[in-house]
């Protein structure tokens, strides 16, 4: 309240020139509750009490101060809403990522910039196996591309070599000079294009659909994208389209020596995962999984964990597909359960 409000205020208390206040400190005095006008006297301003005035006063204010506290508590939540928005709007110049949340829109978006490929695209599909729509769509663009001297390399779960249409597309693309692995561990999709483009699901938002993506082109990222995908490319096994054949013999239930949990140990082991992930992923403890990696070792005849990791890497066990509903994923089951004691 200004000092001339409170001057007049007292002036108005003790009846000195009440009737011929005027201006903004009058108002500001009414707004308050301090004043008022005489009931018999229209004209005639007179003093209220100031503690009631104040208290009300007071009240208003704290209740004014309560809302704007909580605009303020709420403005993290609604920073971060409005960035997802503006960050899947219209395209950001230097943003080096941008949201495509209709499959149209990805499909236009990325059938556009594999058909300008220069030098290489990256594929890694863990979704399975190509449907015949799909197979017949890509083989007209990637032949093109593979003919003006694109490279190409796709990485598969191991369970497309027991598909046919699949088996069809990378007999047929291998000898145009496609490659193409397989991988029993799982890993994530992206498709990298001249490592300078990369598209990618959507991990932004939780439960964001299937066909959203985000065409990322900050160089520094889609550098590390492709450095992710080289080192697991190394770690898939080559294929040609050729049927599993002999290899699926060799992992018949009576073929296997591991457990479920044993080959997810060797995977981590062979990927160089450090075991204290290893055990927080598989849900024991950093003891109990030293333990169980001494048995695989014993079990192996390994004299080191190297050698434990290189057996793995070329024994039938590595090519049970634990992602698969089959019955090879009970090989070894009866053992599981002595196992995890």
């Amino acid at each position: 309240m200004s000092a001339a409000a409170v001057r007049l205020y007292g002036r108005i208390a003790q009846g000195e020139g009440a009737g011929e206040a005027r201006g903004p400190e009058v108002e500001e005095l009414l707004s308050w509750g301090l004043i008022g006008y005489d009931a018999d006297r229209p004209d005639v301003l007179v003093a209220l009490d100031p503690q009631e005035a104040v208290r009300r006063h007071a009240e208003d204010r704290l209740h004014a101060v309560a809302v704007e506290v909580q605009r303020m508590v709420e403005l993290p939540k609604l920073s971060e809403e409005l960035s997802l928005h503006f960050a899947r709007g219209a395209w950001q110049s230097g943003r080096g990522a941008q949201f495509l949340g209709e499959p149209e829109t990805v499909n236009a978006r990325l059938q556009d910039v594999v058909a300008s490929a220069q030098t290489e695209v990256l594929a890694a599909q863990p979704g399975g196996p190509r449907s015949r729509e799909l197979m017949d769509i890509a083989v007209k663009r990637d032949a093109a591309a593979l003919r003006r001297g694109v490279r190409y390399r796709t990485l598969y779960r191991d369970t497309v070599r027991d598909h046919e249409v699949t088996q069809e597309w990378a007999r047929t693309m291998s000898m145009l000079g496609a490659a193409y692995r397989t991988l029993v561990s799982p890993f994530q999709r992206c498709i990298i294009i001249d490592r300078r483009h990369a598209f990618i699901s959507d991990y932004v938002v939780d439960g964001s659909p299937a066909h959203a993506a985000w065409h990322v082109t900050d160089r520094a990222v889609v550098g590390f994208m492709t450095a992710v995908y080289d080192d697991t490319w190394h770690r898939a096994q080559p294929w040609h389209g050729e049927p599993r054949g002999g290899e699926q013999t060799s992992v018949d239930a009576g073929g296997v020596r591991t457990t479920r949990v044993q080959r997810e140990i060797l995977r981590d082991l062979a990927g160089g995962i450090q075991q204290h992930k290893t055990a927080a992923r598989l849900g024991m403890g950093l003891r109990t999984l030293t333990r169980r990696i001494e048995e695989l070792r014993k079990m192996w005849g390994a004299e080191s964990l190297p050698q434990l990791a290189a057996l793995w890497m070329v024994s039938p066990d590595r090519l049970v597909d634990d992602s698969a509903p089959t019955a090879l994923r009970a090989a070894g089951a009866d053992r599981e359960a002595g196992a995890a004691a």
